[in-house]
């Protein structure tokens, strides 16, 4: 028997696996037990016990030996396949791409350049996936961003908001994001097969929806989500954004709720570090203390998740005008509330554990 090892075959120990399940079907066989009986026993289709049986009457058992896998052997050397491992964890950019994205023609002229062998696209398709690789959306961190920071923060700064920050009160950890401004996500829809579906949507894109949101544990409590909504309609005077009084009143609503002193988590965007918002806070030390995130690190806001969660609950709906797209939000929105466990799970992805609280 033989079965290839590229895309959707087996590998050495699967094929490995496969030779002694044949095996266990020839010693059934031997025991006169029908190949549809040894296919419910083994857990395999009626074709392959047929099969297997067939093999077995004309070879015996020697029939259903693996021969190894199929096809072409490799054409790199093991310790060429090792080189080419190190070239591509170098990056794209290290071997003159503008950018760090591999693709199928750049490491087939990557393989070119380096060892004089020829390999087509699909060629180095099979050949990555015998090594371990997968083609995969890759994660963007900013070019500014500080690894060594955010690792310090993390080890330094969070084991303090954890821990009880006045001893007799109870605690809260707010994470919170910045306000997102929305607008209509493009989504998929089913359609015939080479004609492109076109949805009649009067909106013309006026006006914008903000959002901003808090994620609020406290010890013994359920963790649950504080959010506001702002529409902006392009009209004279009207706010286009979260200003300063409303992160007061968010952060207010959020003390008053759980009650208690609160730990706030939250970014460096500019309408949380002025002045104004810098003079509320000290004002309300009493029950406030304030911790900046590292820059650039998004992974460790857990409200990140809710606007993730958000744009695909928001996926192939339409809307005619930015009232209805804030109600849809709002909509959205209002279940979360009461899924604590999808809540906790925005928290469990930062990996900032909560077992202290």
């Amino acid at each position: 028997m033989r079965y290839s090892d590229r895309s959707g075959g087996l590998s050495a120990a699967e094929r490995e696996r496969r030779q002694a399940l044949r095996f266990r079907a020839a010693d059934m066989f031997a025991g006169n037990i029908a190949p549809p009986r040894v296919a419910r026993l083994l857990g395999i289709t009626r074709k392959s016990a047929y099969e297997w049986h067939a093999l077995w009457r004309s070879g015996g058992t020697n029939a259903l030996a693996s021969k190894g896998a199929a096809g072409t052997g490799c054409k790199l050397t093991a310790t060429q396949l090792d080189r080419l491992q190190a070239l591509l964890d170098q990056g794209a950019a290290a071997h003159g791409w503008a950018d760090q994205c591999w693709t199928a023609a750049r490491i087939a002229l990557l393989i070119a350049n380096k060892f004089h062998i020829r390999y087509t696209a699909r060629g180095v398709a099979y050949l990555l996936k015998r090594i371990g690789w997968s083609f995969q959306v890759p994660a963007h961190r900013a070019i500014r961003r500080d690894e060594e920071r955010v690792a310090s923060w993390v080890k330094r700064v969070w084991p303090v908001i954890k821990a009880a920050g006045r001893s007799g009160a109870p605690g809260s950890s707010s994470p919170t994001s910045p306000a997102k401004a929305l607008r209509p996500p493009k989504g998929r829809t089913w359609a015939r097969t080479g004609q492109t579906p076109i949805l009649p949507v009067a909106y013309r894109g006026s006006g914008r929806v903000s959002i901003a949101a808090l994620l609020c544990v406290k010890p013994g409590q359920r963790t649950w989500l504080i959010y506001r909504t702002l529409t902006y309609h392009r009209r004279k005077n009207e706010p286009k954004g979260f200003g300063e009084q409303a992160f007061q009143a968010l952060l207010s609503a959020a003390h008053a709720q759980p009650g208690g002193p609160i730990s706030l988590v939250w970014d460096s965007l500019p309408k949380h570090v002025s002045t104004t918002m810098r003079t509320w806070i000290t004002a309300h030390e009493h029950w406030l203390s304030v911790y900046r995130l590292p820059p650039y690190a998004p992974d460790l806001n857990p409200a990140e998740g809710i606007w993730s969660a958000l744009r695909t609950r928001l996926v192939n709906f339409t809307v005619d005008d930015i009232d209805q797209l804030a109600d849809l939000i709002r909509s959205r929105l209002k279940p979360m509330q009461y899924q604590s466990d999808l809540l906790n799970g925005f928290i469990a992805a930062t990996g900032l554990t909560l077992d202290a609280l």
